[in-house]
């Protein structure tokens, strides 16, 4: 397992391509490039690509600040890599993006090339779906908090990571450590800690659990996560909700949960039923959770919201809520805030506060 501290060059000649460089792919390839590895960043905004090439990339809040030599190519430009074949392909795009994020990518492969999936939701079945289950790996970012809200540059809202509390956690589908994933996390170790793990789907379902509670609630409401870790009203009585709704499906489906912002899933579970010793013990965790951000900030659904973008809800809240269904876990608050962002990206609702009284 690779818990070093970034900073240290390990840079290898593996070509590691991106696809997806705004907030979480913008900063793994711009630290990785920082630290010296061969990295071509690969995305479709235009004005961000163009940026990047004449600027470098911005990256701010490290902490500190710095320029990566970062390599950004565009959509069109994909196709000059025939020439230098990926060894390992990372996408970090959208959920509703990742058939054909895998498929652009799959013919520029080398021989022993691999995908990895570093987005919300679980997405591994759909890219082993384009590529096969043997060039198929994950990796669960745990609490990154990065942003990209104008082109070439990133920040991060969060402290970095520890050998405790890695940010990047990277497995196999099987379980077994490979000598992929452990140099995949000693590579990714240059960006923040990282360890391989052995339970991907129980990680990545305790991750899933983490996205969901704030998700759908700062998508309907259009709210920052203040209304969540700070106010005890109704998001932070919904929020509790999601995280015991989640905690039972996963459940019900044979993973393991581990720790949801650092506290013991079976806390979670008591305080969304009301147990009021667990309650006080949730809302002073999500307090200190709070405390390690360096601003006020919305969830990814949040601000594709806020954005007029398409969101991710349907492949986090509403994942819950199709899991649920299936193992026979009622999950009210996932599927009414699923309906809810759903109508706002359609345009038939726009968000709001009042858009979640009457939840759970």
């Amino acid at each position: 397992m690779a818990t070093t501290a970034p900073g240290g060059s390990k840079a290898s000649t593996k070509h590691i391509a991106v696809m997806g460089i705004g907030a979480v792919g913008g900063f793994v390839s711009g630290q990785l490039a920082r630290a010296g590895f061969n990295v071509t960043g690969i995305d479709p905004w235009c004005e961000h690509v163009e940026s990047i090439k004449a600027h470098g990339l911005q990256l701010s809040n490290l902490p500190g600040s710095a320029t990566a030599p970062l390599r950004a190519i565009h959509i069109h430009e994909v196709q000059g890599l025939i020439r230098t074949p990926i060894d390992i392909a990372i996408i970090c795009t959208k959920s509703f993006d990742t058939e054909w994020a895998a498929t652009m990518l799959r013919q520029y492969l080398s021989p022993r090339g691999y995908v990895v999936s570093m987005q919300n939701g679980i997405n591994e079945d759909k890219i082993a779906s384009v590529v096969g289950w043997g060039r198929t790996v994950g990796c669960i970012i745990s609490t990154i908090g990065v942003f990209c809200d104008r082109p070439g540059h990133v920040r991060r809202i969060r402290e970095p990571g520890s050998a405790i509390h890695p940010v990047f956690r990277v497995g196999e589908a099987h379980g077994r450590v490979t000598e992929r994933a452990t140099e995949l996390a000693e590579i990714l170790s240059s960006a923040d800690h990282s360890k391989v793990t052995t339970d991907l789907w129980g990680e990545r379902w305790s991750k899933l659990t983490a996205n969901t509670i704030t998700h759908g609630l700062l998508g309907a409401t259009g709210l920052d996560n203040r209304v969540i870790y700070a106010e005890r009203g109704t998001a932070h009585r919904l929020a509790i909700q999601c995280a015991g709704e989640a905690i039972a499906v996963g459940r019900a489906l044979g993973f393991g949960i581990g720790m949801v912002y650092a506290m013991d899933p079976d806390v979670w579970v008591q305080a969304a039923s009301g147990e009021s010793a667990a309650l006080e013990h949730v809302r002073s965790g999500m307090e200190a959770w709070f405390a390690r951000h360096t601003e006020h900030s919305q969830s990814s659904v949040g601000r594709d919201v806020a954005r007029g973008r398409r969101s991710e809800v349907a492949f986090t809240n509403g994942l819950v809520a199709e899991k649920g269904q299936e193992a026979g876990i009622p999950t009210p608050a996932h599927a009414a805030l699923t309906s809810i962002v759903a109508r706002i990206d359609r345009g038939e609702l726009r968000p709001h506060r009042d858009n979640i009284e009457g939840i759970g």
